[in-house]
Formats: C-alpha cells, sequence, structure tokens
C-alpha cells in the first residue's frame, strides 16, 4: 500500500488538498456552527481548539497513520471543510474514512458526495485497500443515512463506545464497503453527482 501523503484528489465540484496549519482561520470560518460538532466527541468553540485538532492530523500525516485533506469549493474557492483517510491497516490493507467535518452552507449538496467518490476511488483503485470503515455516532441519524446512501453495509454497533465532552455517552455504529462492493458502489456515486441537488 504505497501512499502519497501529499495528494490532491481532484473533482469536479471539490478539490481535497492537503491539509495543514495555515488553513486554521478559513477552516474555523467554515466550522465555527455548533452544529458541525453536534455529534462529534470533540468541543471545538474557538481557533486554538480547532488548531490542536490540525496539528494531531499533521502528526498523524507524518507518522503515516493518516492522509487528511482540507476541502476546496470549486466554485467559491473558499475552505469548506475537512475530511480524512485514516486507521490505515497496511498489513491488512484496511483503512477508515472520517473525521469529516462540513460547513452548513455545503449540507445537502455534492460536496460530501464528491468528498467520498475521491477518497473511495483513491482507497480501491490507488491503495489497493480491501474493506474501507465509516464510523458514525449512534445519535447522528443524517450522516448514518449518508453513508447508507452511497451503499456502504452496516456492520454493527459498538455500545457506550465515545464519551464527549459535555459527558455524554454515545454507541458508535461501524459501516464498510469492501473491494467487490467497489464497482457497484462507484457507479452508484457517478449516478448521485449525475443528479440535479
Amino acid at each position: 500500500m504505497a501512499m502519497n501523503k501529499e495528494i490532491t484528489l481532484e473533482g469536479s465540484t471539490v478539490s481535497l488538498i492537503p491539509l495543514d496549519i495555515t488553513y486554521k482561520e478559513s477552516l474555523f470560518e467554515a466550522l465555527q456552527s455548533p452544529e458541525v460538532w453536534k455529534y462529534t466527541w470533540r468541543e471545538v468553540n474557538t481557533v486554538d481548539d480547532l488548531e490542536q485538532l490540525l496539528i494531531t492530523a499533521v502528526e498523524s500525516k507524518k507518522e503515516g497513520k493518516q492522509i487528511p485533506f482540507i476541502i476546496m469549493d470549486k466554485v467559491t474557492g473558499q475552505v469548506v471543510g475537512t475530511t480524512r483517510i485514516g486507521d490505515i491497516d497496511r498489513v491488512n490493507r484496511n483503512v477508515e474514512i472520517g473525521w469529516t467535518w462540513l460547513s452548513p452552507e455545503v449540507w445537502r449538496t455534492k460536496v460530501n458526495t464528491e468528498c467520498k467518490f475521491l477518497l473511495l476511488k483513491y482507497c480501491f483503485e490507488d491503495l489497493k485497500v480491501i474493506r474501507v470503515q465509516f464510523s458514525v455516532s449512534g445519535q447522528n441519524l443524517r450522516s448514518q443515512k449518508a453513508v447508507e446512501r452511497i451503499g456502504a453495509t452496516k456492520e454493527g454497533t459498538f455500545r457506550k463506545h465515545r464519551v464527549k465532552a459535555d459527558g455524554s455517552i454515545h454507541d458508535n455504529i461501524f459501516y464498510s464497503i469492501i473491494d467487490s462492493e467497489w464497482d457497484s458502489v462507484k457507479q452508484r456515486l457517478i449516478d448521485l453527482l449525475a443528479k440535479e441537488y
């Protein structure tokens, strides 16, 4: 699994560009709505809070554990979020796609669908993984529907798996797409991206 940690993935709606700390201000502006963080295990109220997440992502990239991206809207030229390939398991050729935080301005648009298409295509066709995993808070029904919509299979629930900063406890629901399913998932994503939003 030969990885390019500085790869840029280009779509028609978004560019996924290598994450670095210089994007912290524009990323914070895109992600400052409390709705973005409602179902995450993080608490992000300030630029400094976000900077700590970015520092961790950059360190994980250096260690080869993650490939984090900034999501750039190609129409507006604005930063609209971030996403990652993580939990990279080279031996078993497994990864997780996640850590996706998007500006509410691009919810229910092509942005997230195209991000998933670009990331999955890179994982299956370039990295040659055999399994891509997604994990979603049991309370985050919107994200569960989004993952199911692209064709991921629900595998199960880790009960009481995450404790948020406010002390609330969430189940964590796991989904996957495996290599033998990629062709059909790819066509599904192409069809979804062809639709008007």
